[in-house]
């Protein structure tokens, strides 16, 4: 019993932490991710223009124009910035991708608000040259709050000592935390800015919108642009799954591996409740002959070792139910703890860097049906070496 106990409870803590990553993947990436984004080919488009085509859809969407570019992040040096230069020689580069948005809109379009301060988005205002940073990217660069970085653009610009980079000094307004691998990628600065700094006039270069089910995101975008028109349409139009469409597969993928090696575990204790029984019919054969000649039948001998078989296991089950769970809060509770004591993030490899452990009632019936299933399978032999006992063999022996 507490073999199957132990594995039927490694079984629930390995269900919950699962479904903690999708969840996870649920309230944070896909409510910060763009379900559709649309580009132009042409490099900007105008928002009416888009914004048109989406409401002839009639469909509920948030939409969130930007412009967006890849960018050097370079930190000033103490001994100060050469403008001449497109890197400082003693400051830290790192390379992101910069994202003009319109903190209004995009408030409205993404879970953004939930992992920076208010007072950080408000700083976000046309010419006040102010961005966000992700915690991971500001920690690489080593700045915090209110210090001041280089974004220093891919594009040149021609001058008379020939084509250098543009660049831009930026406050940082505030970080951002989302304790996910978007905190490494991205950064945030109002749209306005972008655009004074990418030198465009009039217009955006990427619109992106969240729909209230991502898993429609694909329709969304056949309806949009249809495939056979995918070569030639204005617009490059993708959806969420393109690009991160991988951590679904990746969880469904790790969930299928885990639960099949674990339910093996399972199997093991189902073979030693085998064993059990088996050992508990030899010990019992006497009394399984008397039984037989006061008229007992092999059904009935046989039904009295699967409901023993049965109540082991089922004892087993809930025993390892309760202990799957404390385990779980324990290890969600402890994770931090563990963190501390390896001075790092075990996580870190991974989209989310938090463990949250999440127990679904779905899952606990997946892990019953698997238990049961394999005591019943476990049970059948035993049972059937009691109901083939000769009780005039057995008790001529006595």
């Amino acid at each position: 019993m507490l073999g199957f106990a132990f594995s039927i409870a490694i079984l629930v803590v390995t269900q919950a932490i699962l479904s903690g990553f999708e969840t996870e993947l649920g309230s944070r990436v896909l409510n910060l991710v763009p379900h559709v984004t649309i580009q132009s080919r042409s490099g900007t488009m105008e928002v009416d223009d888009i914004e048109a085509e989406l409401d002839a859809l009639s469909i509920e969407y948030r939409g969130s124009p930007e412009i967006e570019s890849n960018v050097l992040l370079a930190v000033q040096s103490q001994t100060g910035l050469d403008t001449t230069s497109a890197q400082p020689s003693q400051g830290r580069v790192e390379a992101a991708r910069l994202i003009g948005i319109d903190p209004d809109r995009h408030l409205r379009a993404s879970a953004l608000g939930l992992f920076v301060e208010a007072e950080a988005m408000s700083r976000l205002a046309p010419g006040s040259f102010q961005i966000l940073v992700g915690r991971d990217k500001a920690r690489e660069l080593g700045v915090t709050e209110g210090d001041f970085i280089t974004v220093v653009t891919m594009e040149p610009t021609l001058t008379l000592v020939g084509a250098i980079p543009r660049q831009k000094r930026f406050r940082v307004a505030g970080i951002i935390d989302t304790l996910t691998f978007l905190d490494a990628e991205l950064v945030y600065i109002h749209v306005e800015d972008a655009a004074r700094l990418s030198r465009i006039s009039k217009g955006i270069t990427t619109y992106k919108l969240q729909i209230e089910d991502p898993f429609e995101a694909q329709n969304l975008v056949d309806d949009l642009v249809p495939r056979r028109y995918r070569n030639i349409s204005r617009y490059n139009v993708s959806a969420w799954s393109e690009h991160y469409g991988y951590l679904v597969r990746s969880i469904v993928a790790s969930r299928n591996m885990l639960v099949l090696i674990f339910s093996l575990m399972v199997a093991i204790a189902a073979f030693n409740l085998v064993s059990s029984v088996v050992v508990f019919v030899n010990e019992r054969k006497q009394d399984i002959a008397v039984l037989r000649t006061l008229g007992g039948g092999r059904v009935f001998i046989g039904s009295l070792f699967l409901i023993s078989g049965l109540m082991i296991s089922s004892l087993g089950l809930l025993f390892g139910s309760v202990l799957g769970v404390l385990l779980g809060i324990g290890l969600e509770i402890g994770f931090p703890v563990f963190n501390d004591l390896f001075g790092r993030n075990l996580l870190q490899a991974y989209f989310s860097k938090t463990l949250n452990v999440e127990f679904v009632l779905s899952d606990f019936a997946l892990v019953v049906i698997i238990g049961l299933s394999l005591s019943v399978l476990a049970s059948l032999y035993p049972a059937w070496r009691a109901m083939k006992l000769d009780p005039a063999e057995v008790l001529r022996r006595d």
